[in-house]
């Protein structure tokens, strides 16, 4: 059965070499960024033109993933996400377009992060903790003041803050502080 710490290098290696603008979000983030947990998906945002597409979808079937060009037309086409499940494990791929703010930042910030030696795009703790915020489920919130303790003495938290009043969730962030301040340890 194969795992994630194999589909992350194998999937951030074909996007590094086919000079796709990419962003990994989410659960897997939330980990290197420090807050361990586990996912049964990677999240990935990506700036692909239509060939790129069928490009990024003919390797992901070359490589154990059931995933259909026909999928991720349409989801591109709707701003929504496709998933390509790993017919080998019981992980998937989620991978949509650059559809907003909230994924033009995550983009053009986005960090390195060196696994297994290979360089992985990933979104910064900051962009990170705002997403978390702006989904707002009971796992993000968690995530979100996790990643904020973790990070805390590293975080641009002028930045932070106008992201989360961009998204509309500055109370959302003071409840996070609020909670983290609180909070014993």
């Amino acid at each position: 059965m194969r795992k994630m710490n194999e589909i992350l290098p194998l999937v951030c290696s074909y996007l590094n070499e086919s000079n796709a603008e990419y962003v990994i979000v989410g659960g897997i983030v939330v980990s290197i960024h420090g807050v361990p947990r586990s996912t049964t998906d990677l999240d990935v945002i990506v700036s692909l033109q239509e060939k790129s597409l069928a490009n990024l979808v003919e390797f992901l079937k070359k490589n154990g993933f059931h995933a259909s060009i026909e999928d991720a037309r349409a989801a591109f086409a709707e701003r929504s996400h496709f998933t390509a499940e790993d017919t080998l494990s019981h992980l998937r791929l989620d991978i949509k377009g650059v559809y907003n703010e909230m994924d033009r930042n995550a983009l053009a910030r986005r960090m390195k992060f060196n696994f297994k030696g290979v360089n992985l795009m990933i979104e910064t703790p900051e962009d990170l903790i705002a997403a978390k915020l702006h989904f707002g489920s009971d796992q993000d919130i968690r995530d979100a003041e996790g990643v904020f303790r973790m990070q805390k003495a590293r975080l641009d938290l002028s930045y932070l803050e106008a992201a989360c009043k961009s998204y509309g969730v500055s109370e959302a962030l003071k409840a996070l502080k609020t909670n983290i301040v609180k909070a014993p340890g």
